[in-house]
């Protein structure tokens, strides 16, 4: 892992497992084209070929290990139920964006005084104004170790069986305890980046503002923040395609001129043909060179898994005023905003 966010090659190894019903049937067997193969999550996949890599005999997962010699997957509570695996070194240019990541519906909230970095974010406030944020705050390493244990008791609650994932991600940032601020606060994006449960609960803890979820993962947005506060702003354009509907479309009309808030981490790509794929509506966002303004958006492609998505990220709690709302020649709704 050490070296998995650095920057990014353009292939790399994925990992799949055969997942029709009946995976050893004839058919499957003797016909190639009628296999169905499904790619492990992200992080199972950083796993299995770590493992594969130090040659390990096999890797356990959270219900299932992988058996290299036989490139087999075993099921652990039934050890007749197996499937087939294989291993695929492809580019991991992908030709789009992730619509579960880049295309969901972003909801306003009213905004706190422009430029006050804390202010933006009331979770993350809140945590910090917590006695363990406090102790956080002022030693460094308990930020980290509260945040580890903050990811493992997530994976818990959220029970997807994601267990180990949160294990790797919590043992992996342990390690990096010794390394300078901006290494973790990169690890830190670089797991936000993956296709895991931990993306799942942390927006939507911030866009309900669960207090319940302060202590897990407060340390993980304030570790994300870091990174903000030590790299530049990217100034720009960037967009994002999303599908609305016709009460959240007057919402924007209605506020136009304003400013207003998303209180989840919001992604967005550099590319605006990828963003036009999603949904109805396309915000386009001028971010603009403000000083002595609390961080706004940062470039993070060179530390995804996913760099052609050409991903730049807003913090929670980032507020934008609304410019005007127009449709296009295929009456999909324009909103451009200025951040």
């Amino acid at each position: 892992m050490e070296s998995n966010h650095e920057p990014v090659k353009n292939e790399k190894a994925y990992w799949y497992y055969q997942s029709e019903a009946n995976p050893w049937s004839n058919t499957s067997i003797n016909d190639s084209n009628k296999i169905i193969w499904t790619k492990y999550r992200d992080l199972e996949i950083d796993l299995i070929e770590e493992a594969y890599q130090e040659k390990k005999p096999c890797v356990i997962l959270d219900r299932y290990s992988i058996n290299f010699k036989y490139l087999i997957q075993i099921n652990l509570n039934d050890q007749t139920k197996q499937r087939r695996v294989k291993r695929e070194i492809a580019s991991n240019l992908i030709q789009c964006l992730r619509e579960n990541r880049f295309g969901s519906t972003v909801a306003i909230t009213s905004t706190s005084p422009y430029g006050n970095g804390d202010s933006w974010c009331p979770f993350l406030t809140a945590w910090l104004n917590s006695s363990s944020g406090k102790q956080a705050f002022l030693h460094f390493p308990k930020c980290i170790e509260r945040c580890a244990q903050g990811i493992i008791r997530e994976a818990v609650l959220h029970d997807s069986n994601s267990n180990t994932e949160a294990t790797y991600m919590a043992e992996t940032l342990r390690k990096y305890s010794g390394k300078s601020r901006r290494e973790i606060a990169e690890l830190c994006i670089y797991f936000y980046t993956k296709d895991s449960f931990l993306y799942y609960v942390l927006n939507k803890a911030l866009r309900e503002h669960d207090s319940s979820k302060f202590e897990t993962l407060g340390p993980l947005c304030y570790l994300i923040r870091d990174y903000s506060r030590r790299s530049k702003d990217y100034i720009g354009t960037v967009y994002r395609g999303v599908q609305l509907t016709y009460v959240e479309i007057e919402a924007y009309k209605q506020h136009v001129g304003e400013w207003k808030t998303w209180p989840a981490y919001t992604s967005t790509s550099q590319d605006r043909q990828m963003a036009e794929m999603f949904g109805n509506t396309l915000f386009v966002i001028e971010i603009t060179d403000v000083k002595l303004s609390a961080p706004r958006a940062q470039d993070i492609a060179h530390l995804s898994s996913y760099p052609n998505e050409k991903e730049v990220l807003m913090p929670a709690g980032v507020s934008f005023q609304i410019l005007k709302i127009e449709q296009d020649e295929s009456q999909k709704y324009i909103i451009h905003v200025k951040v």
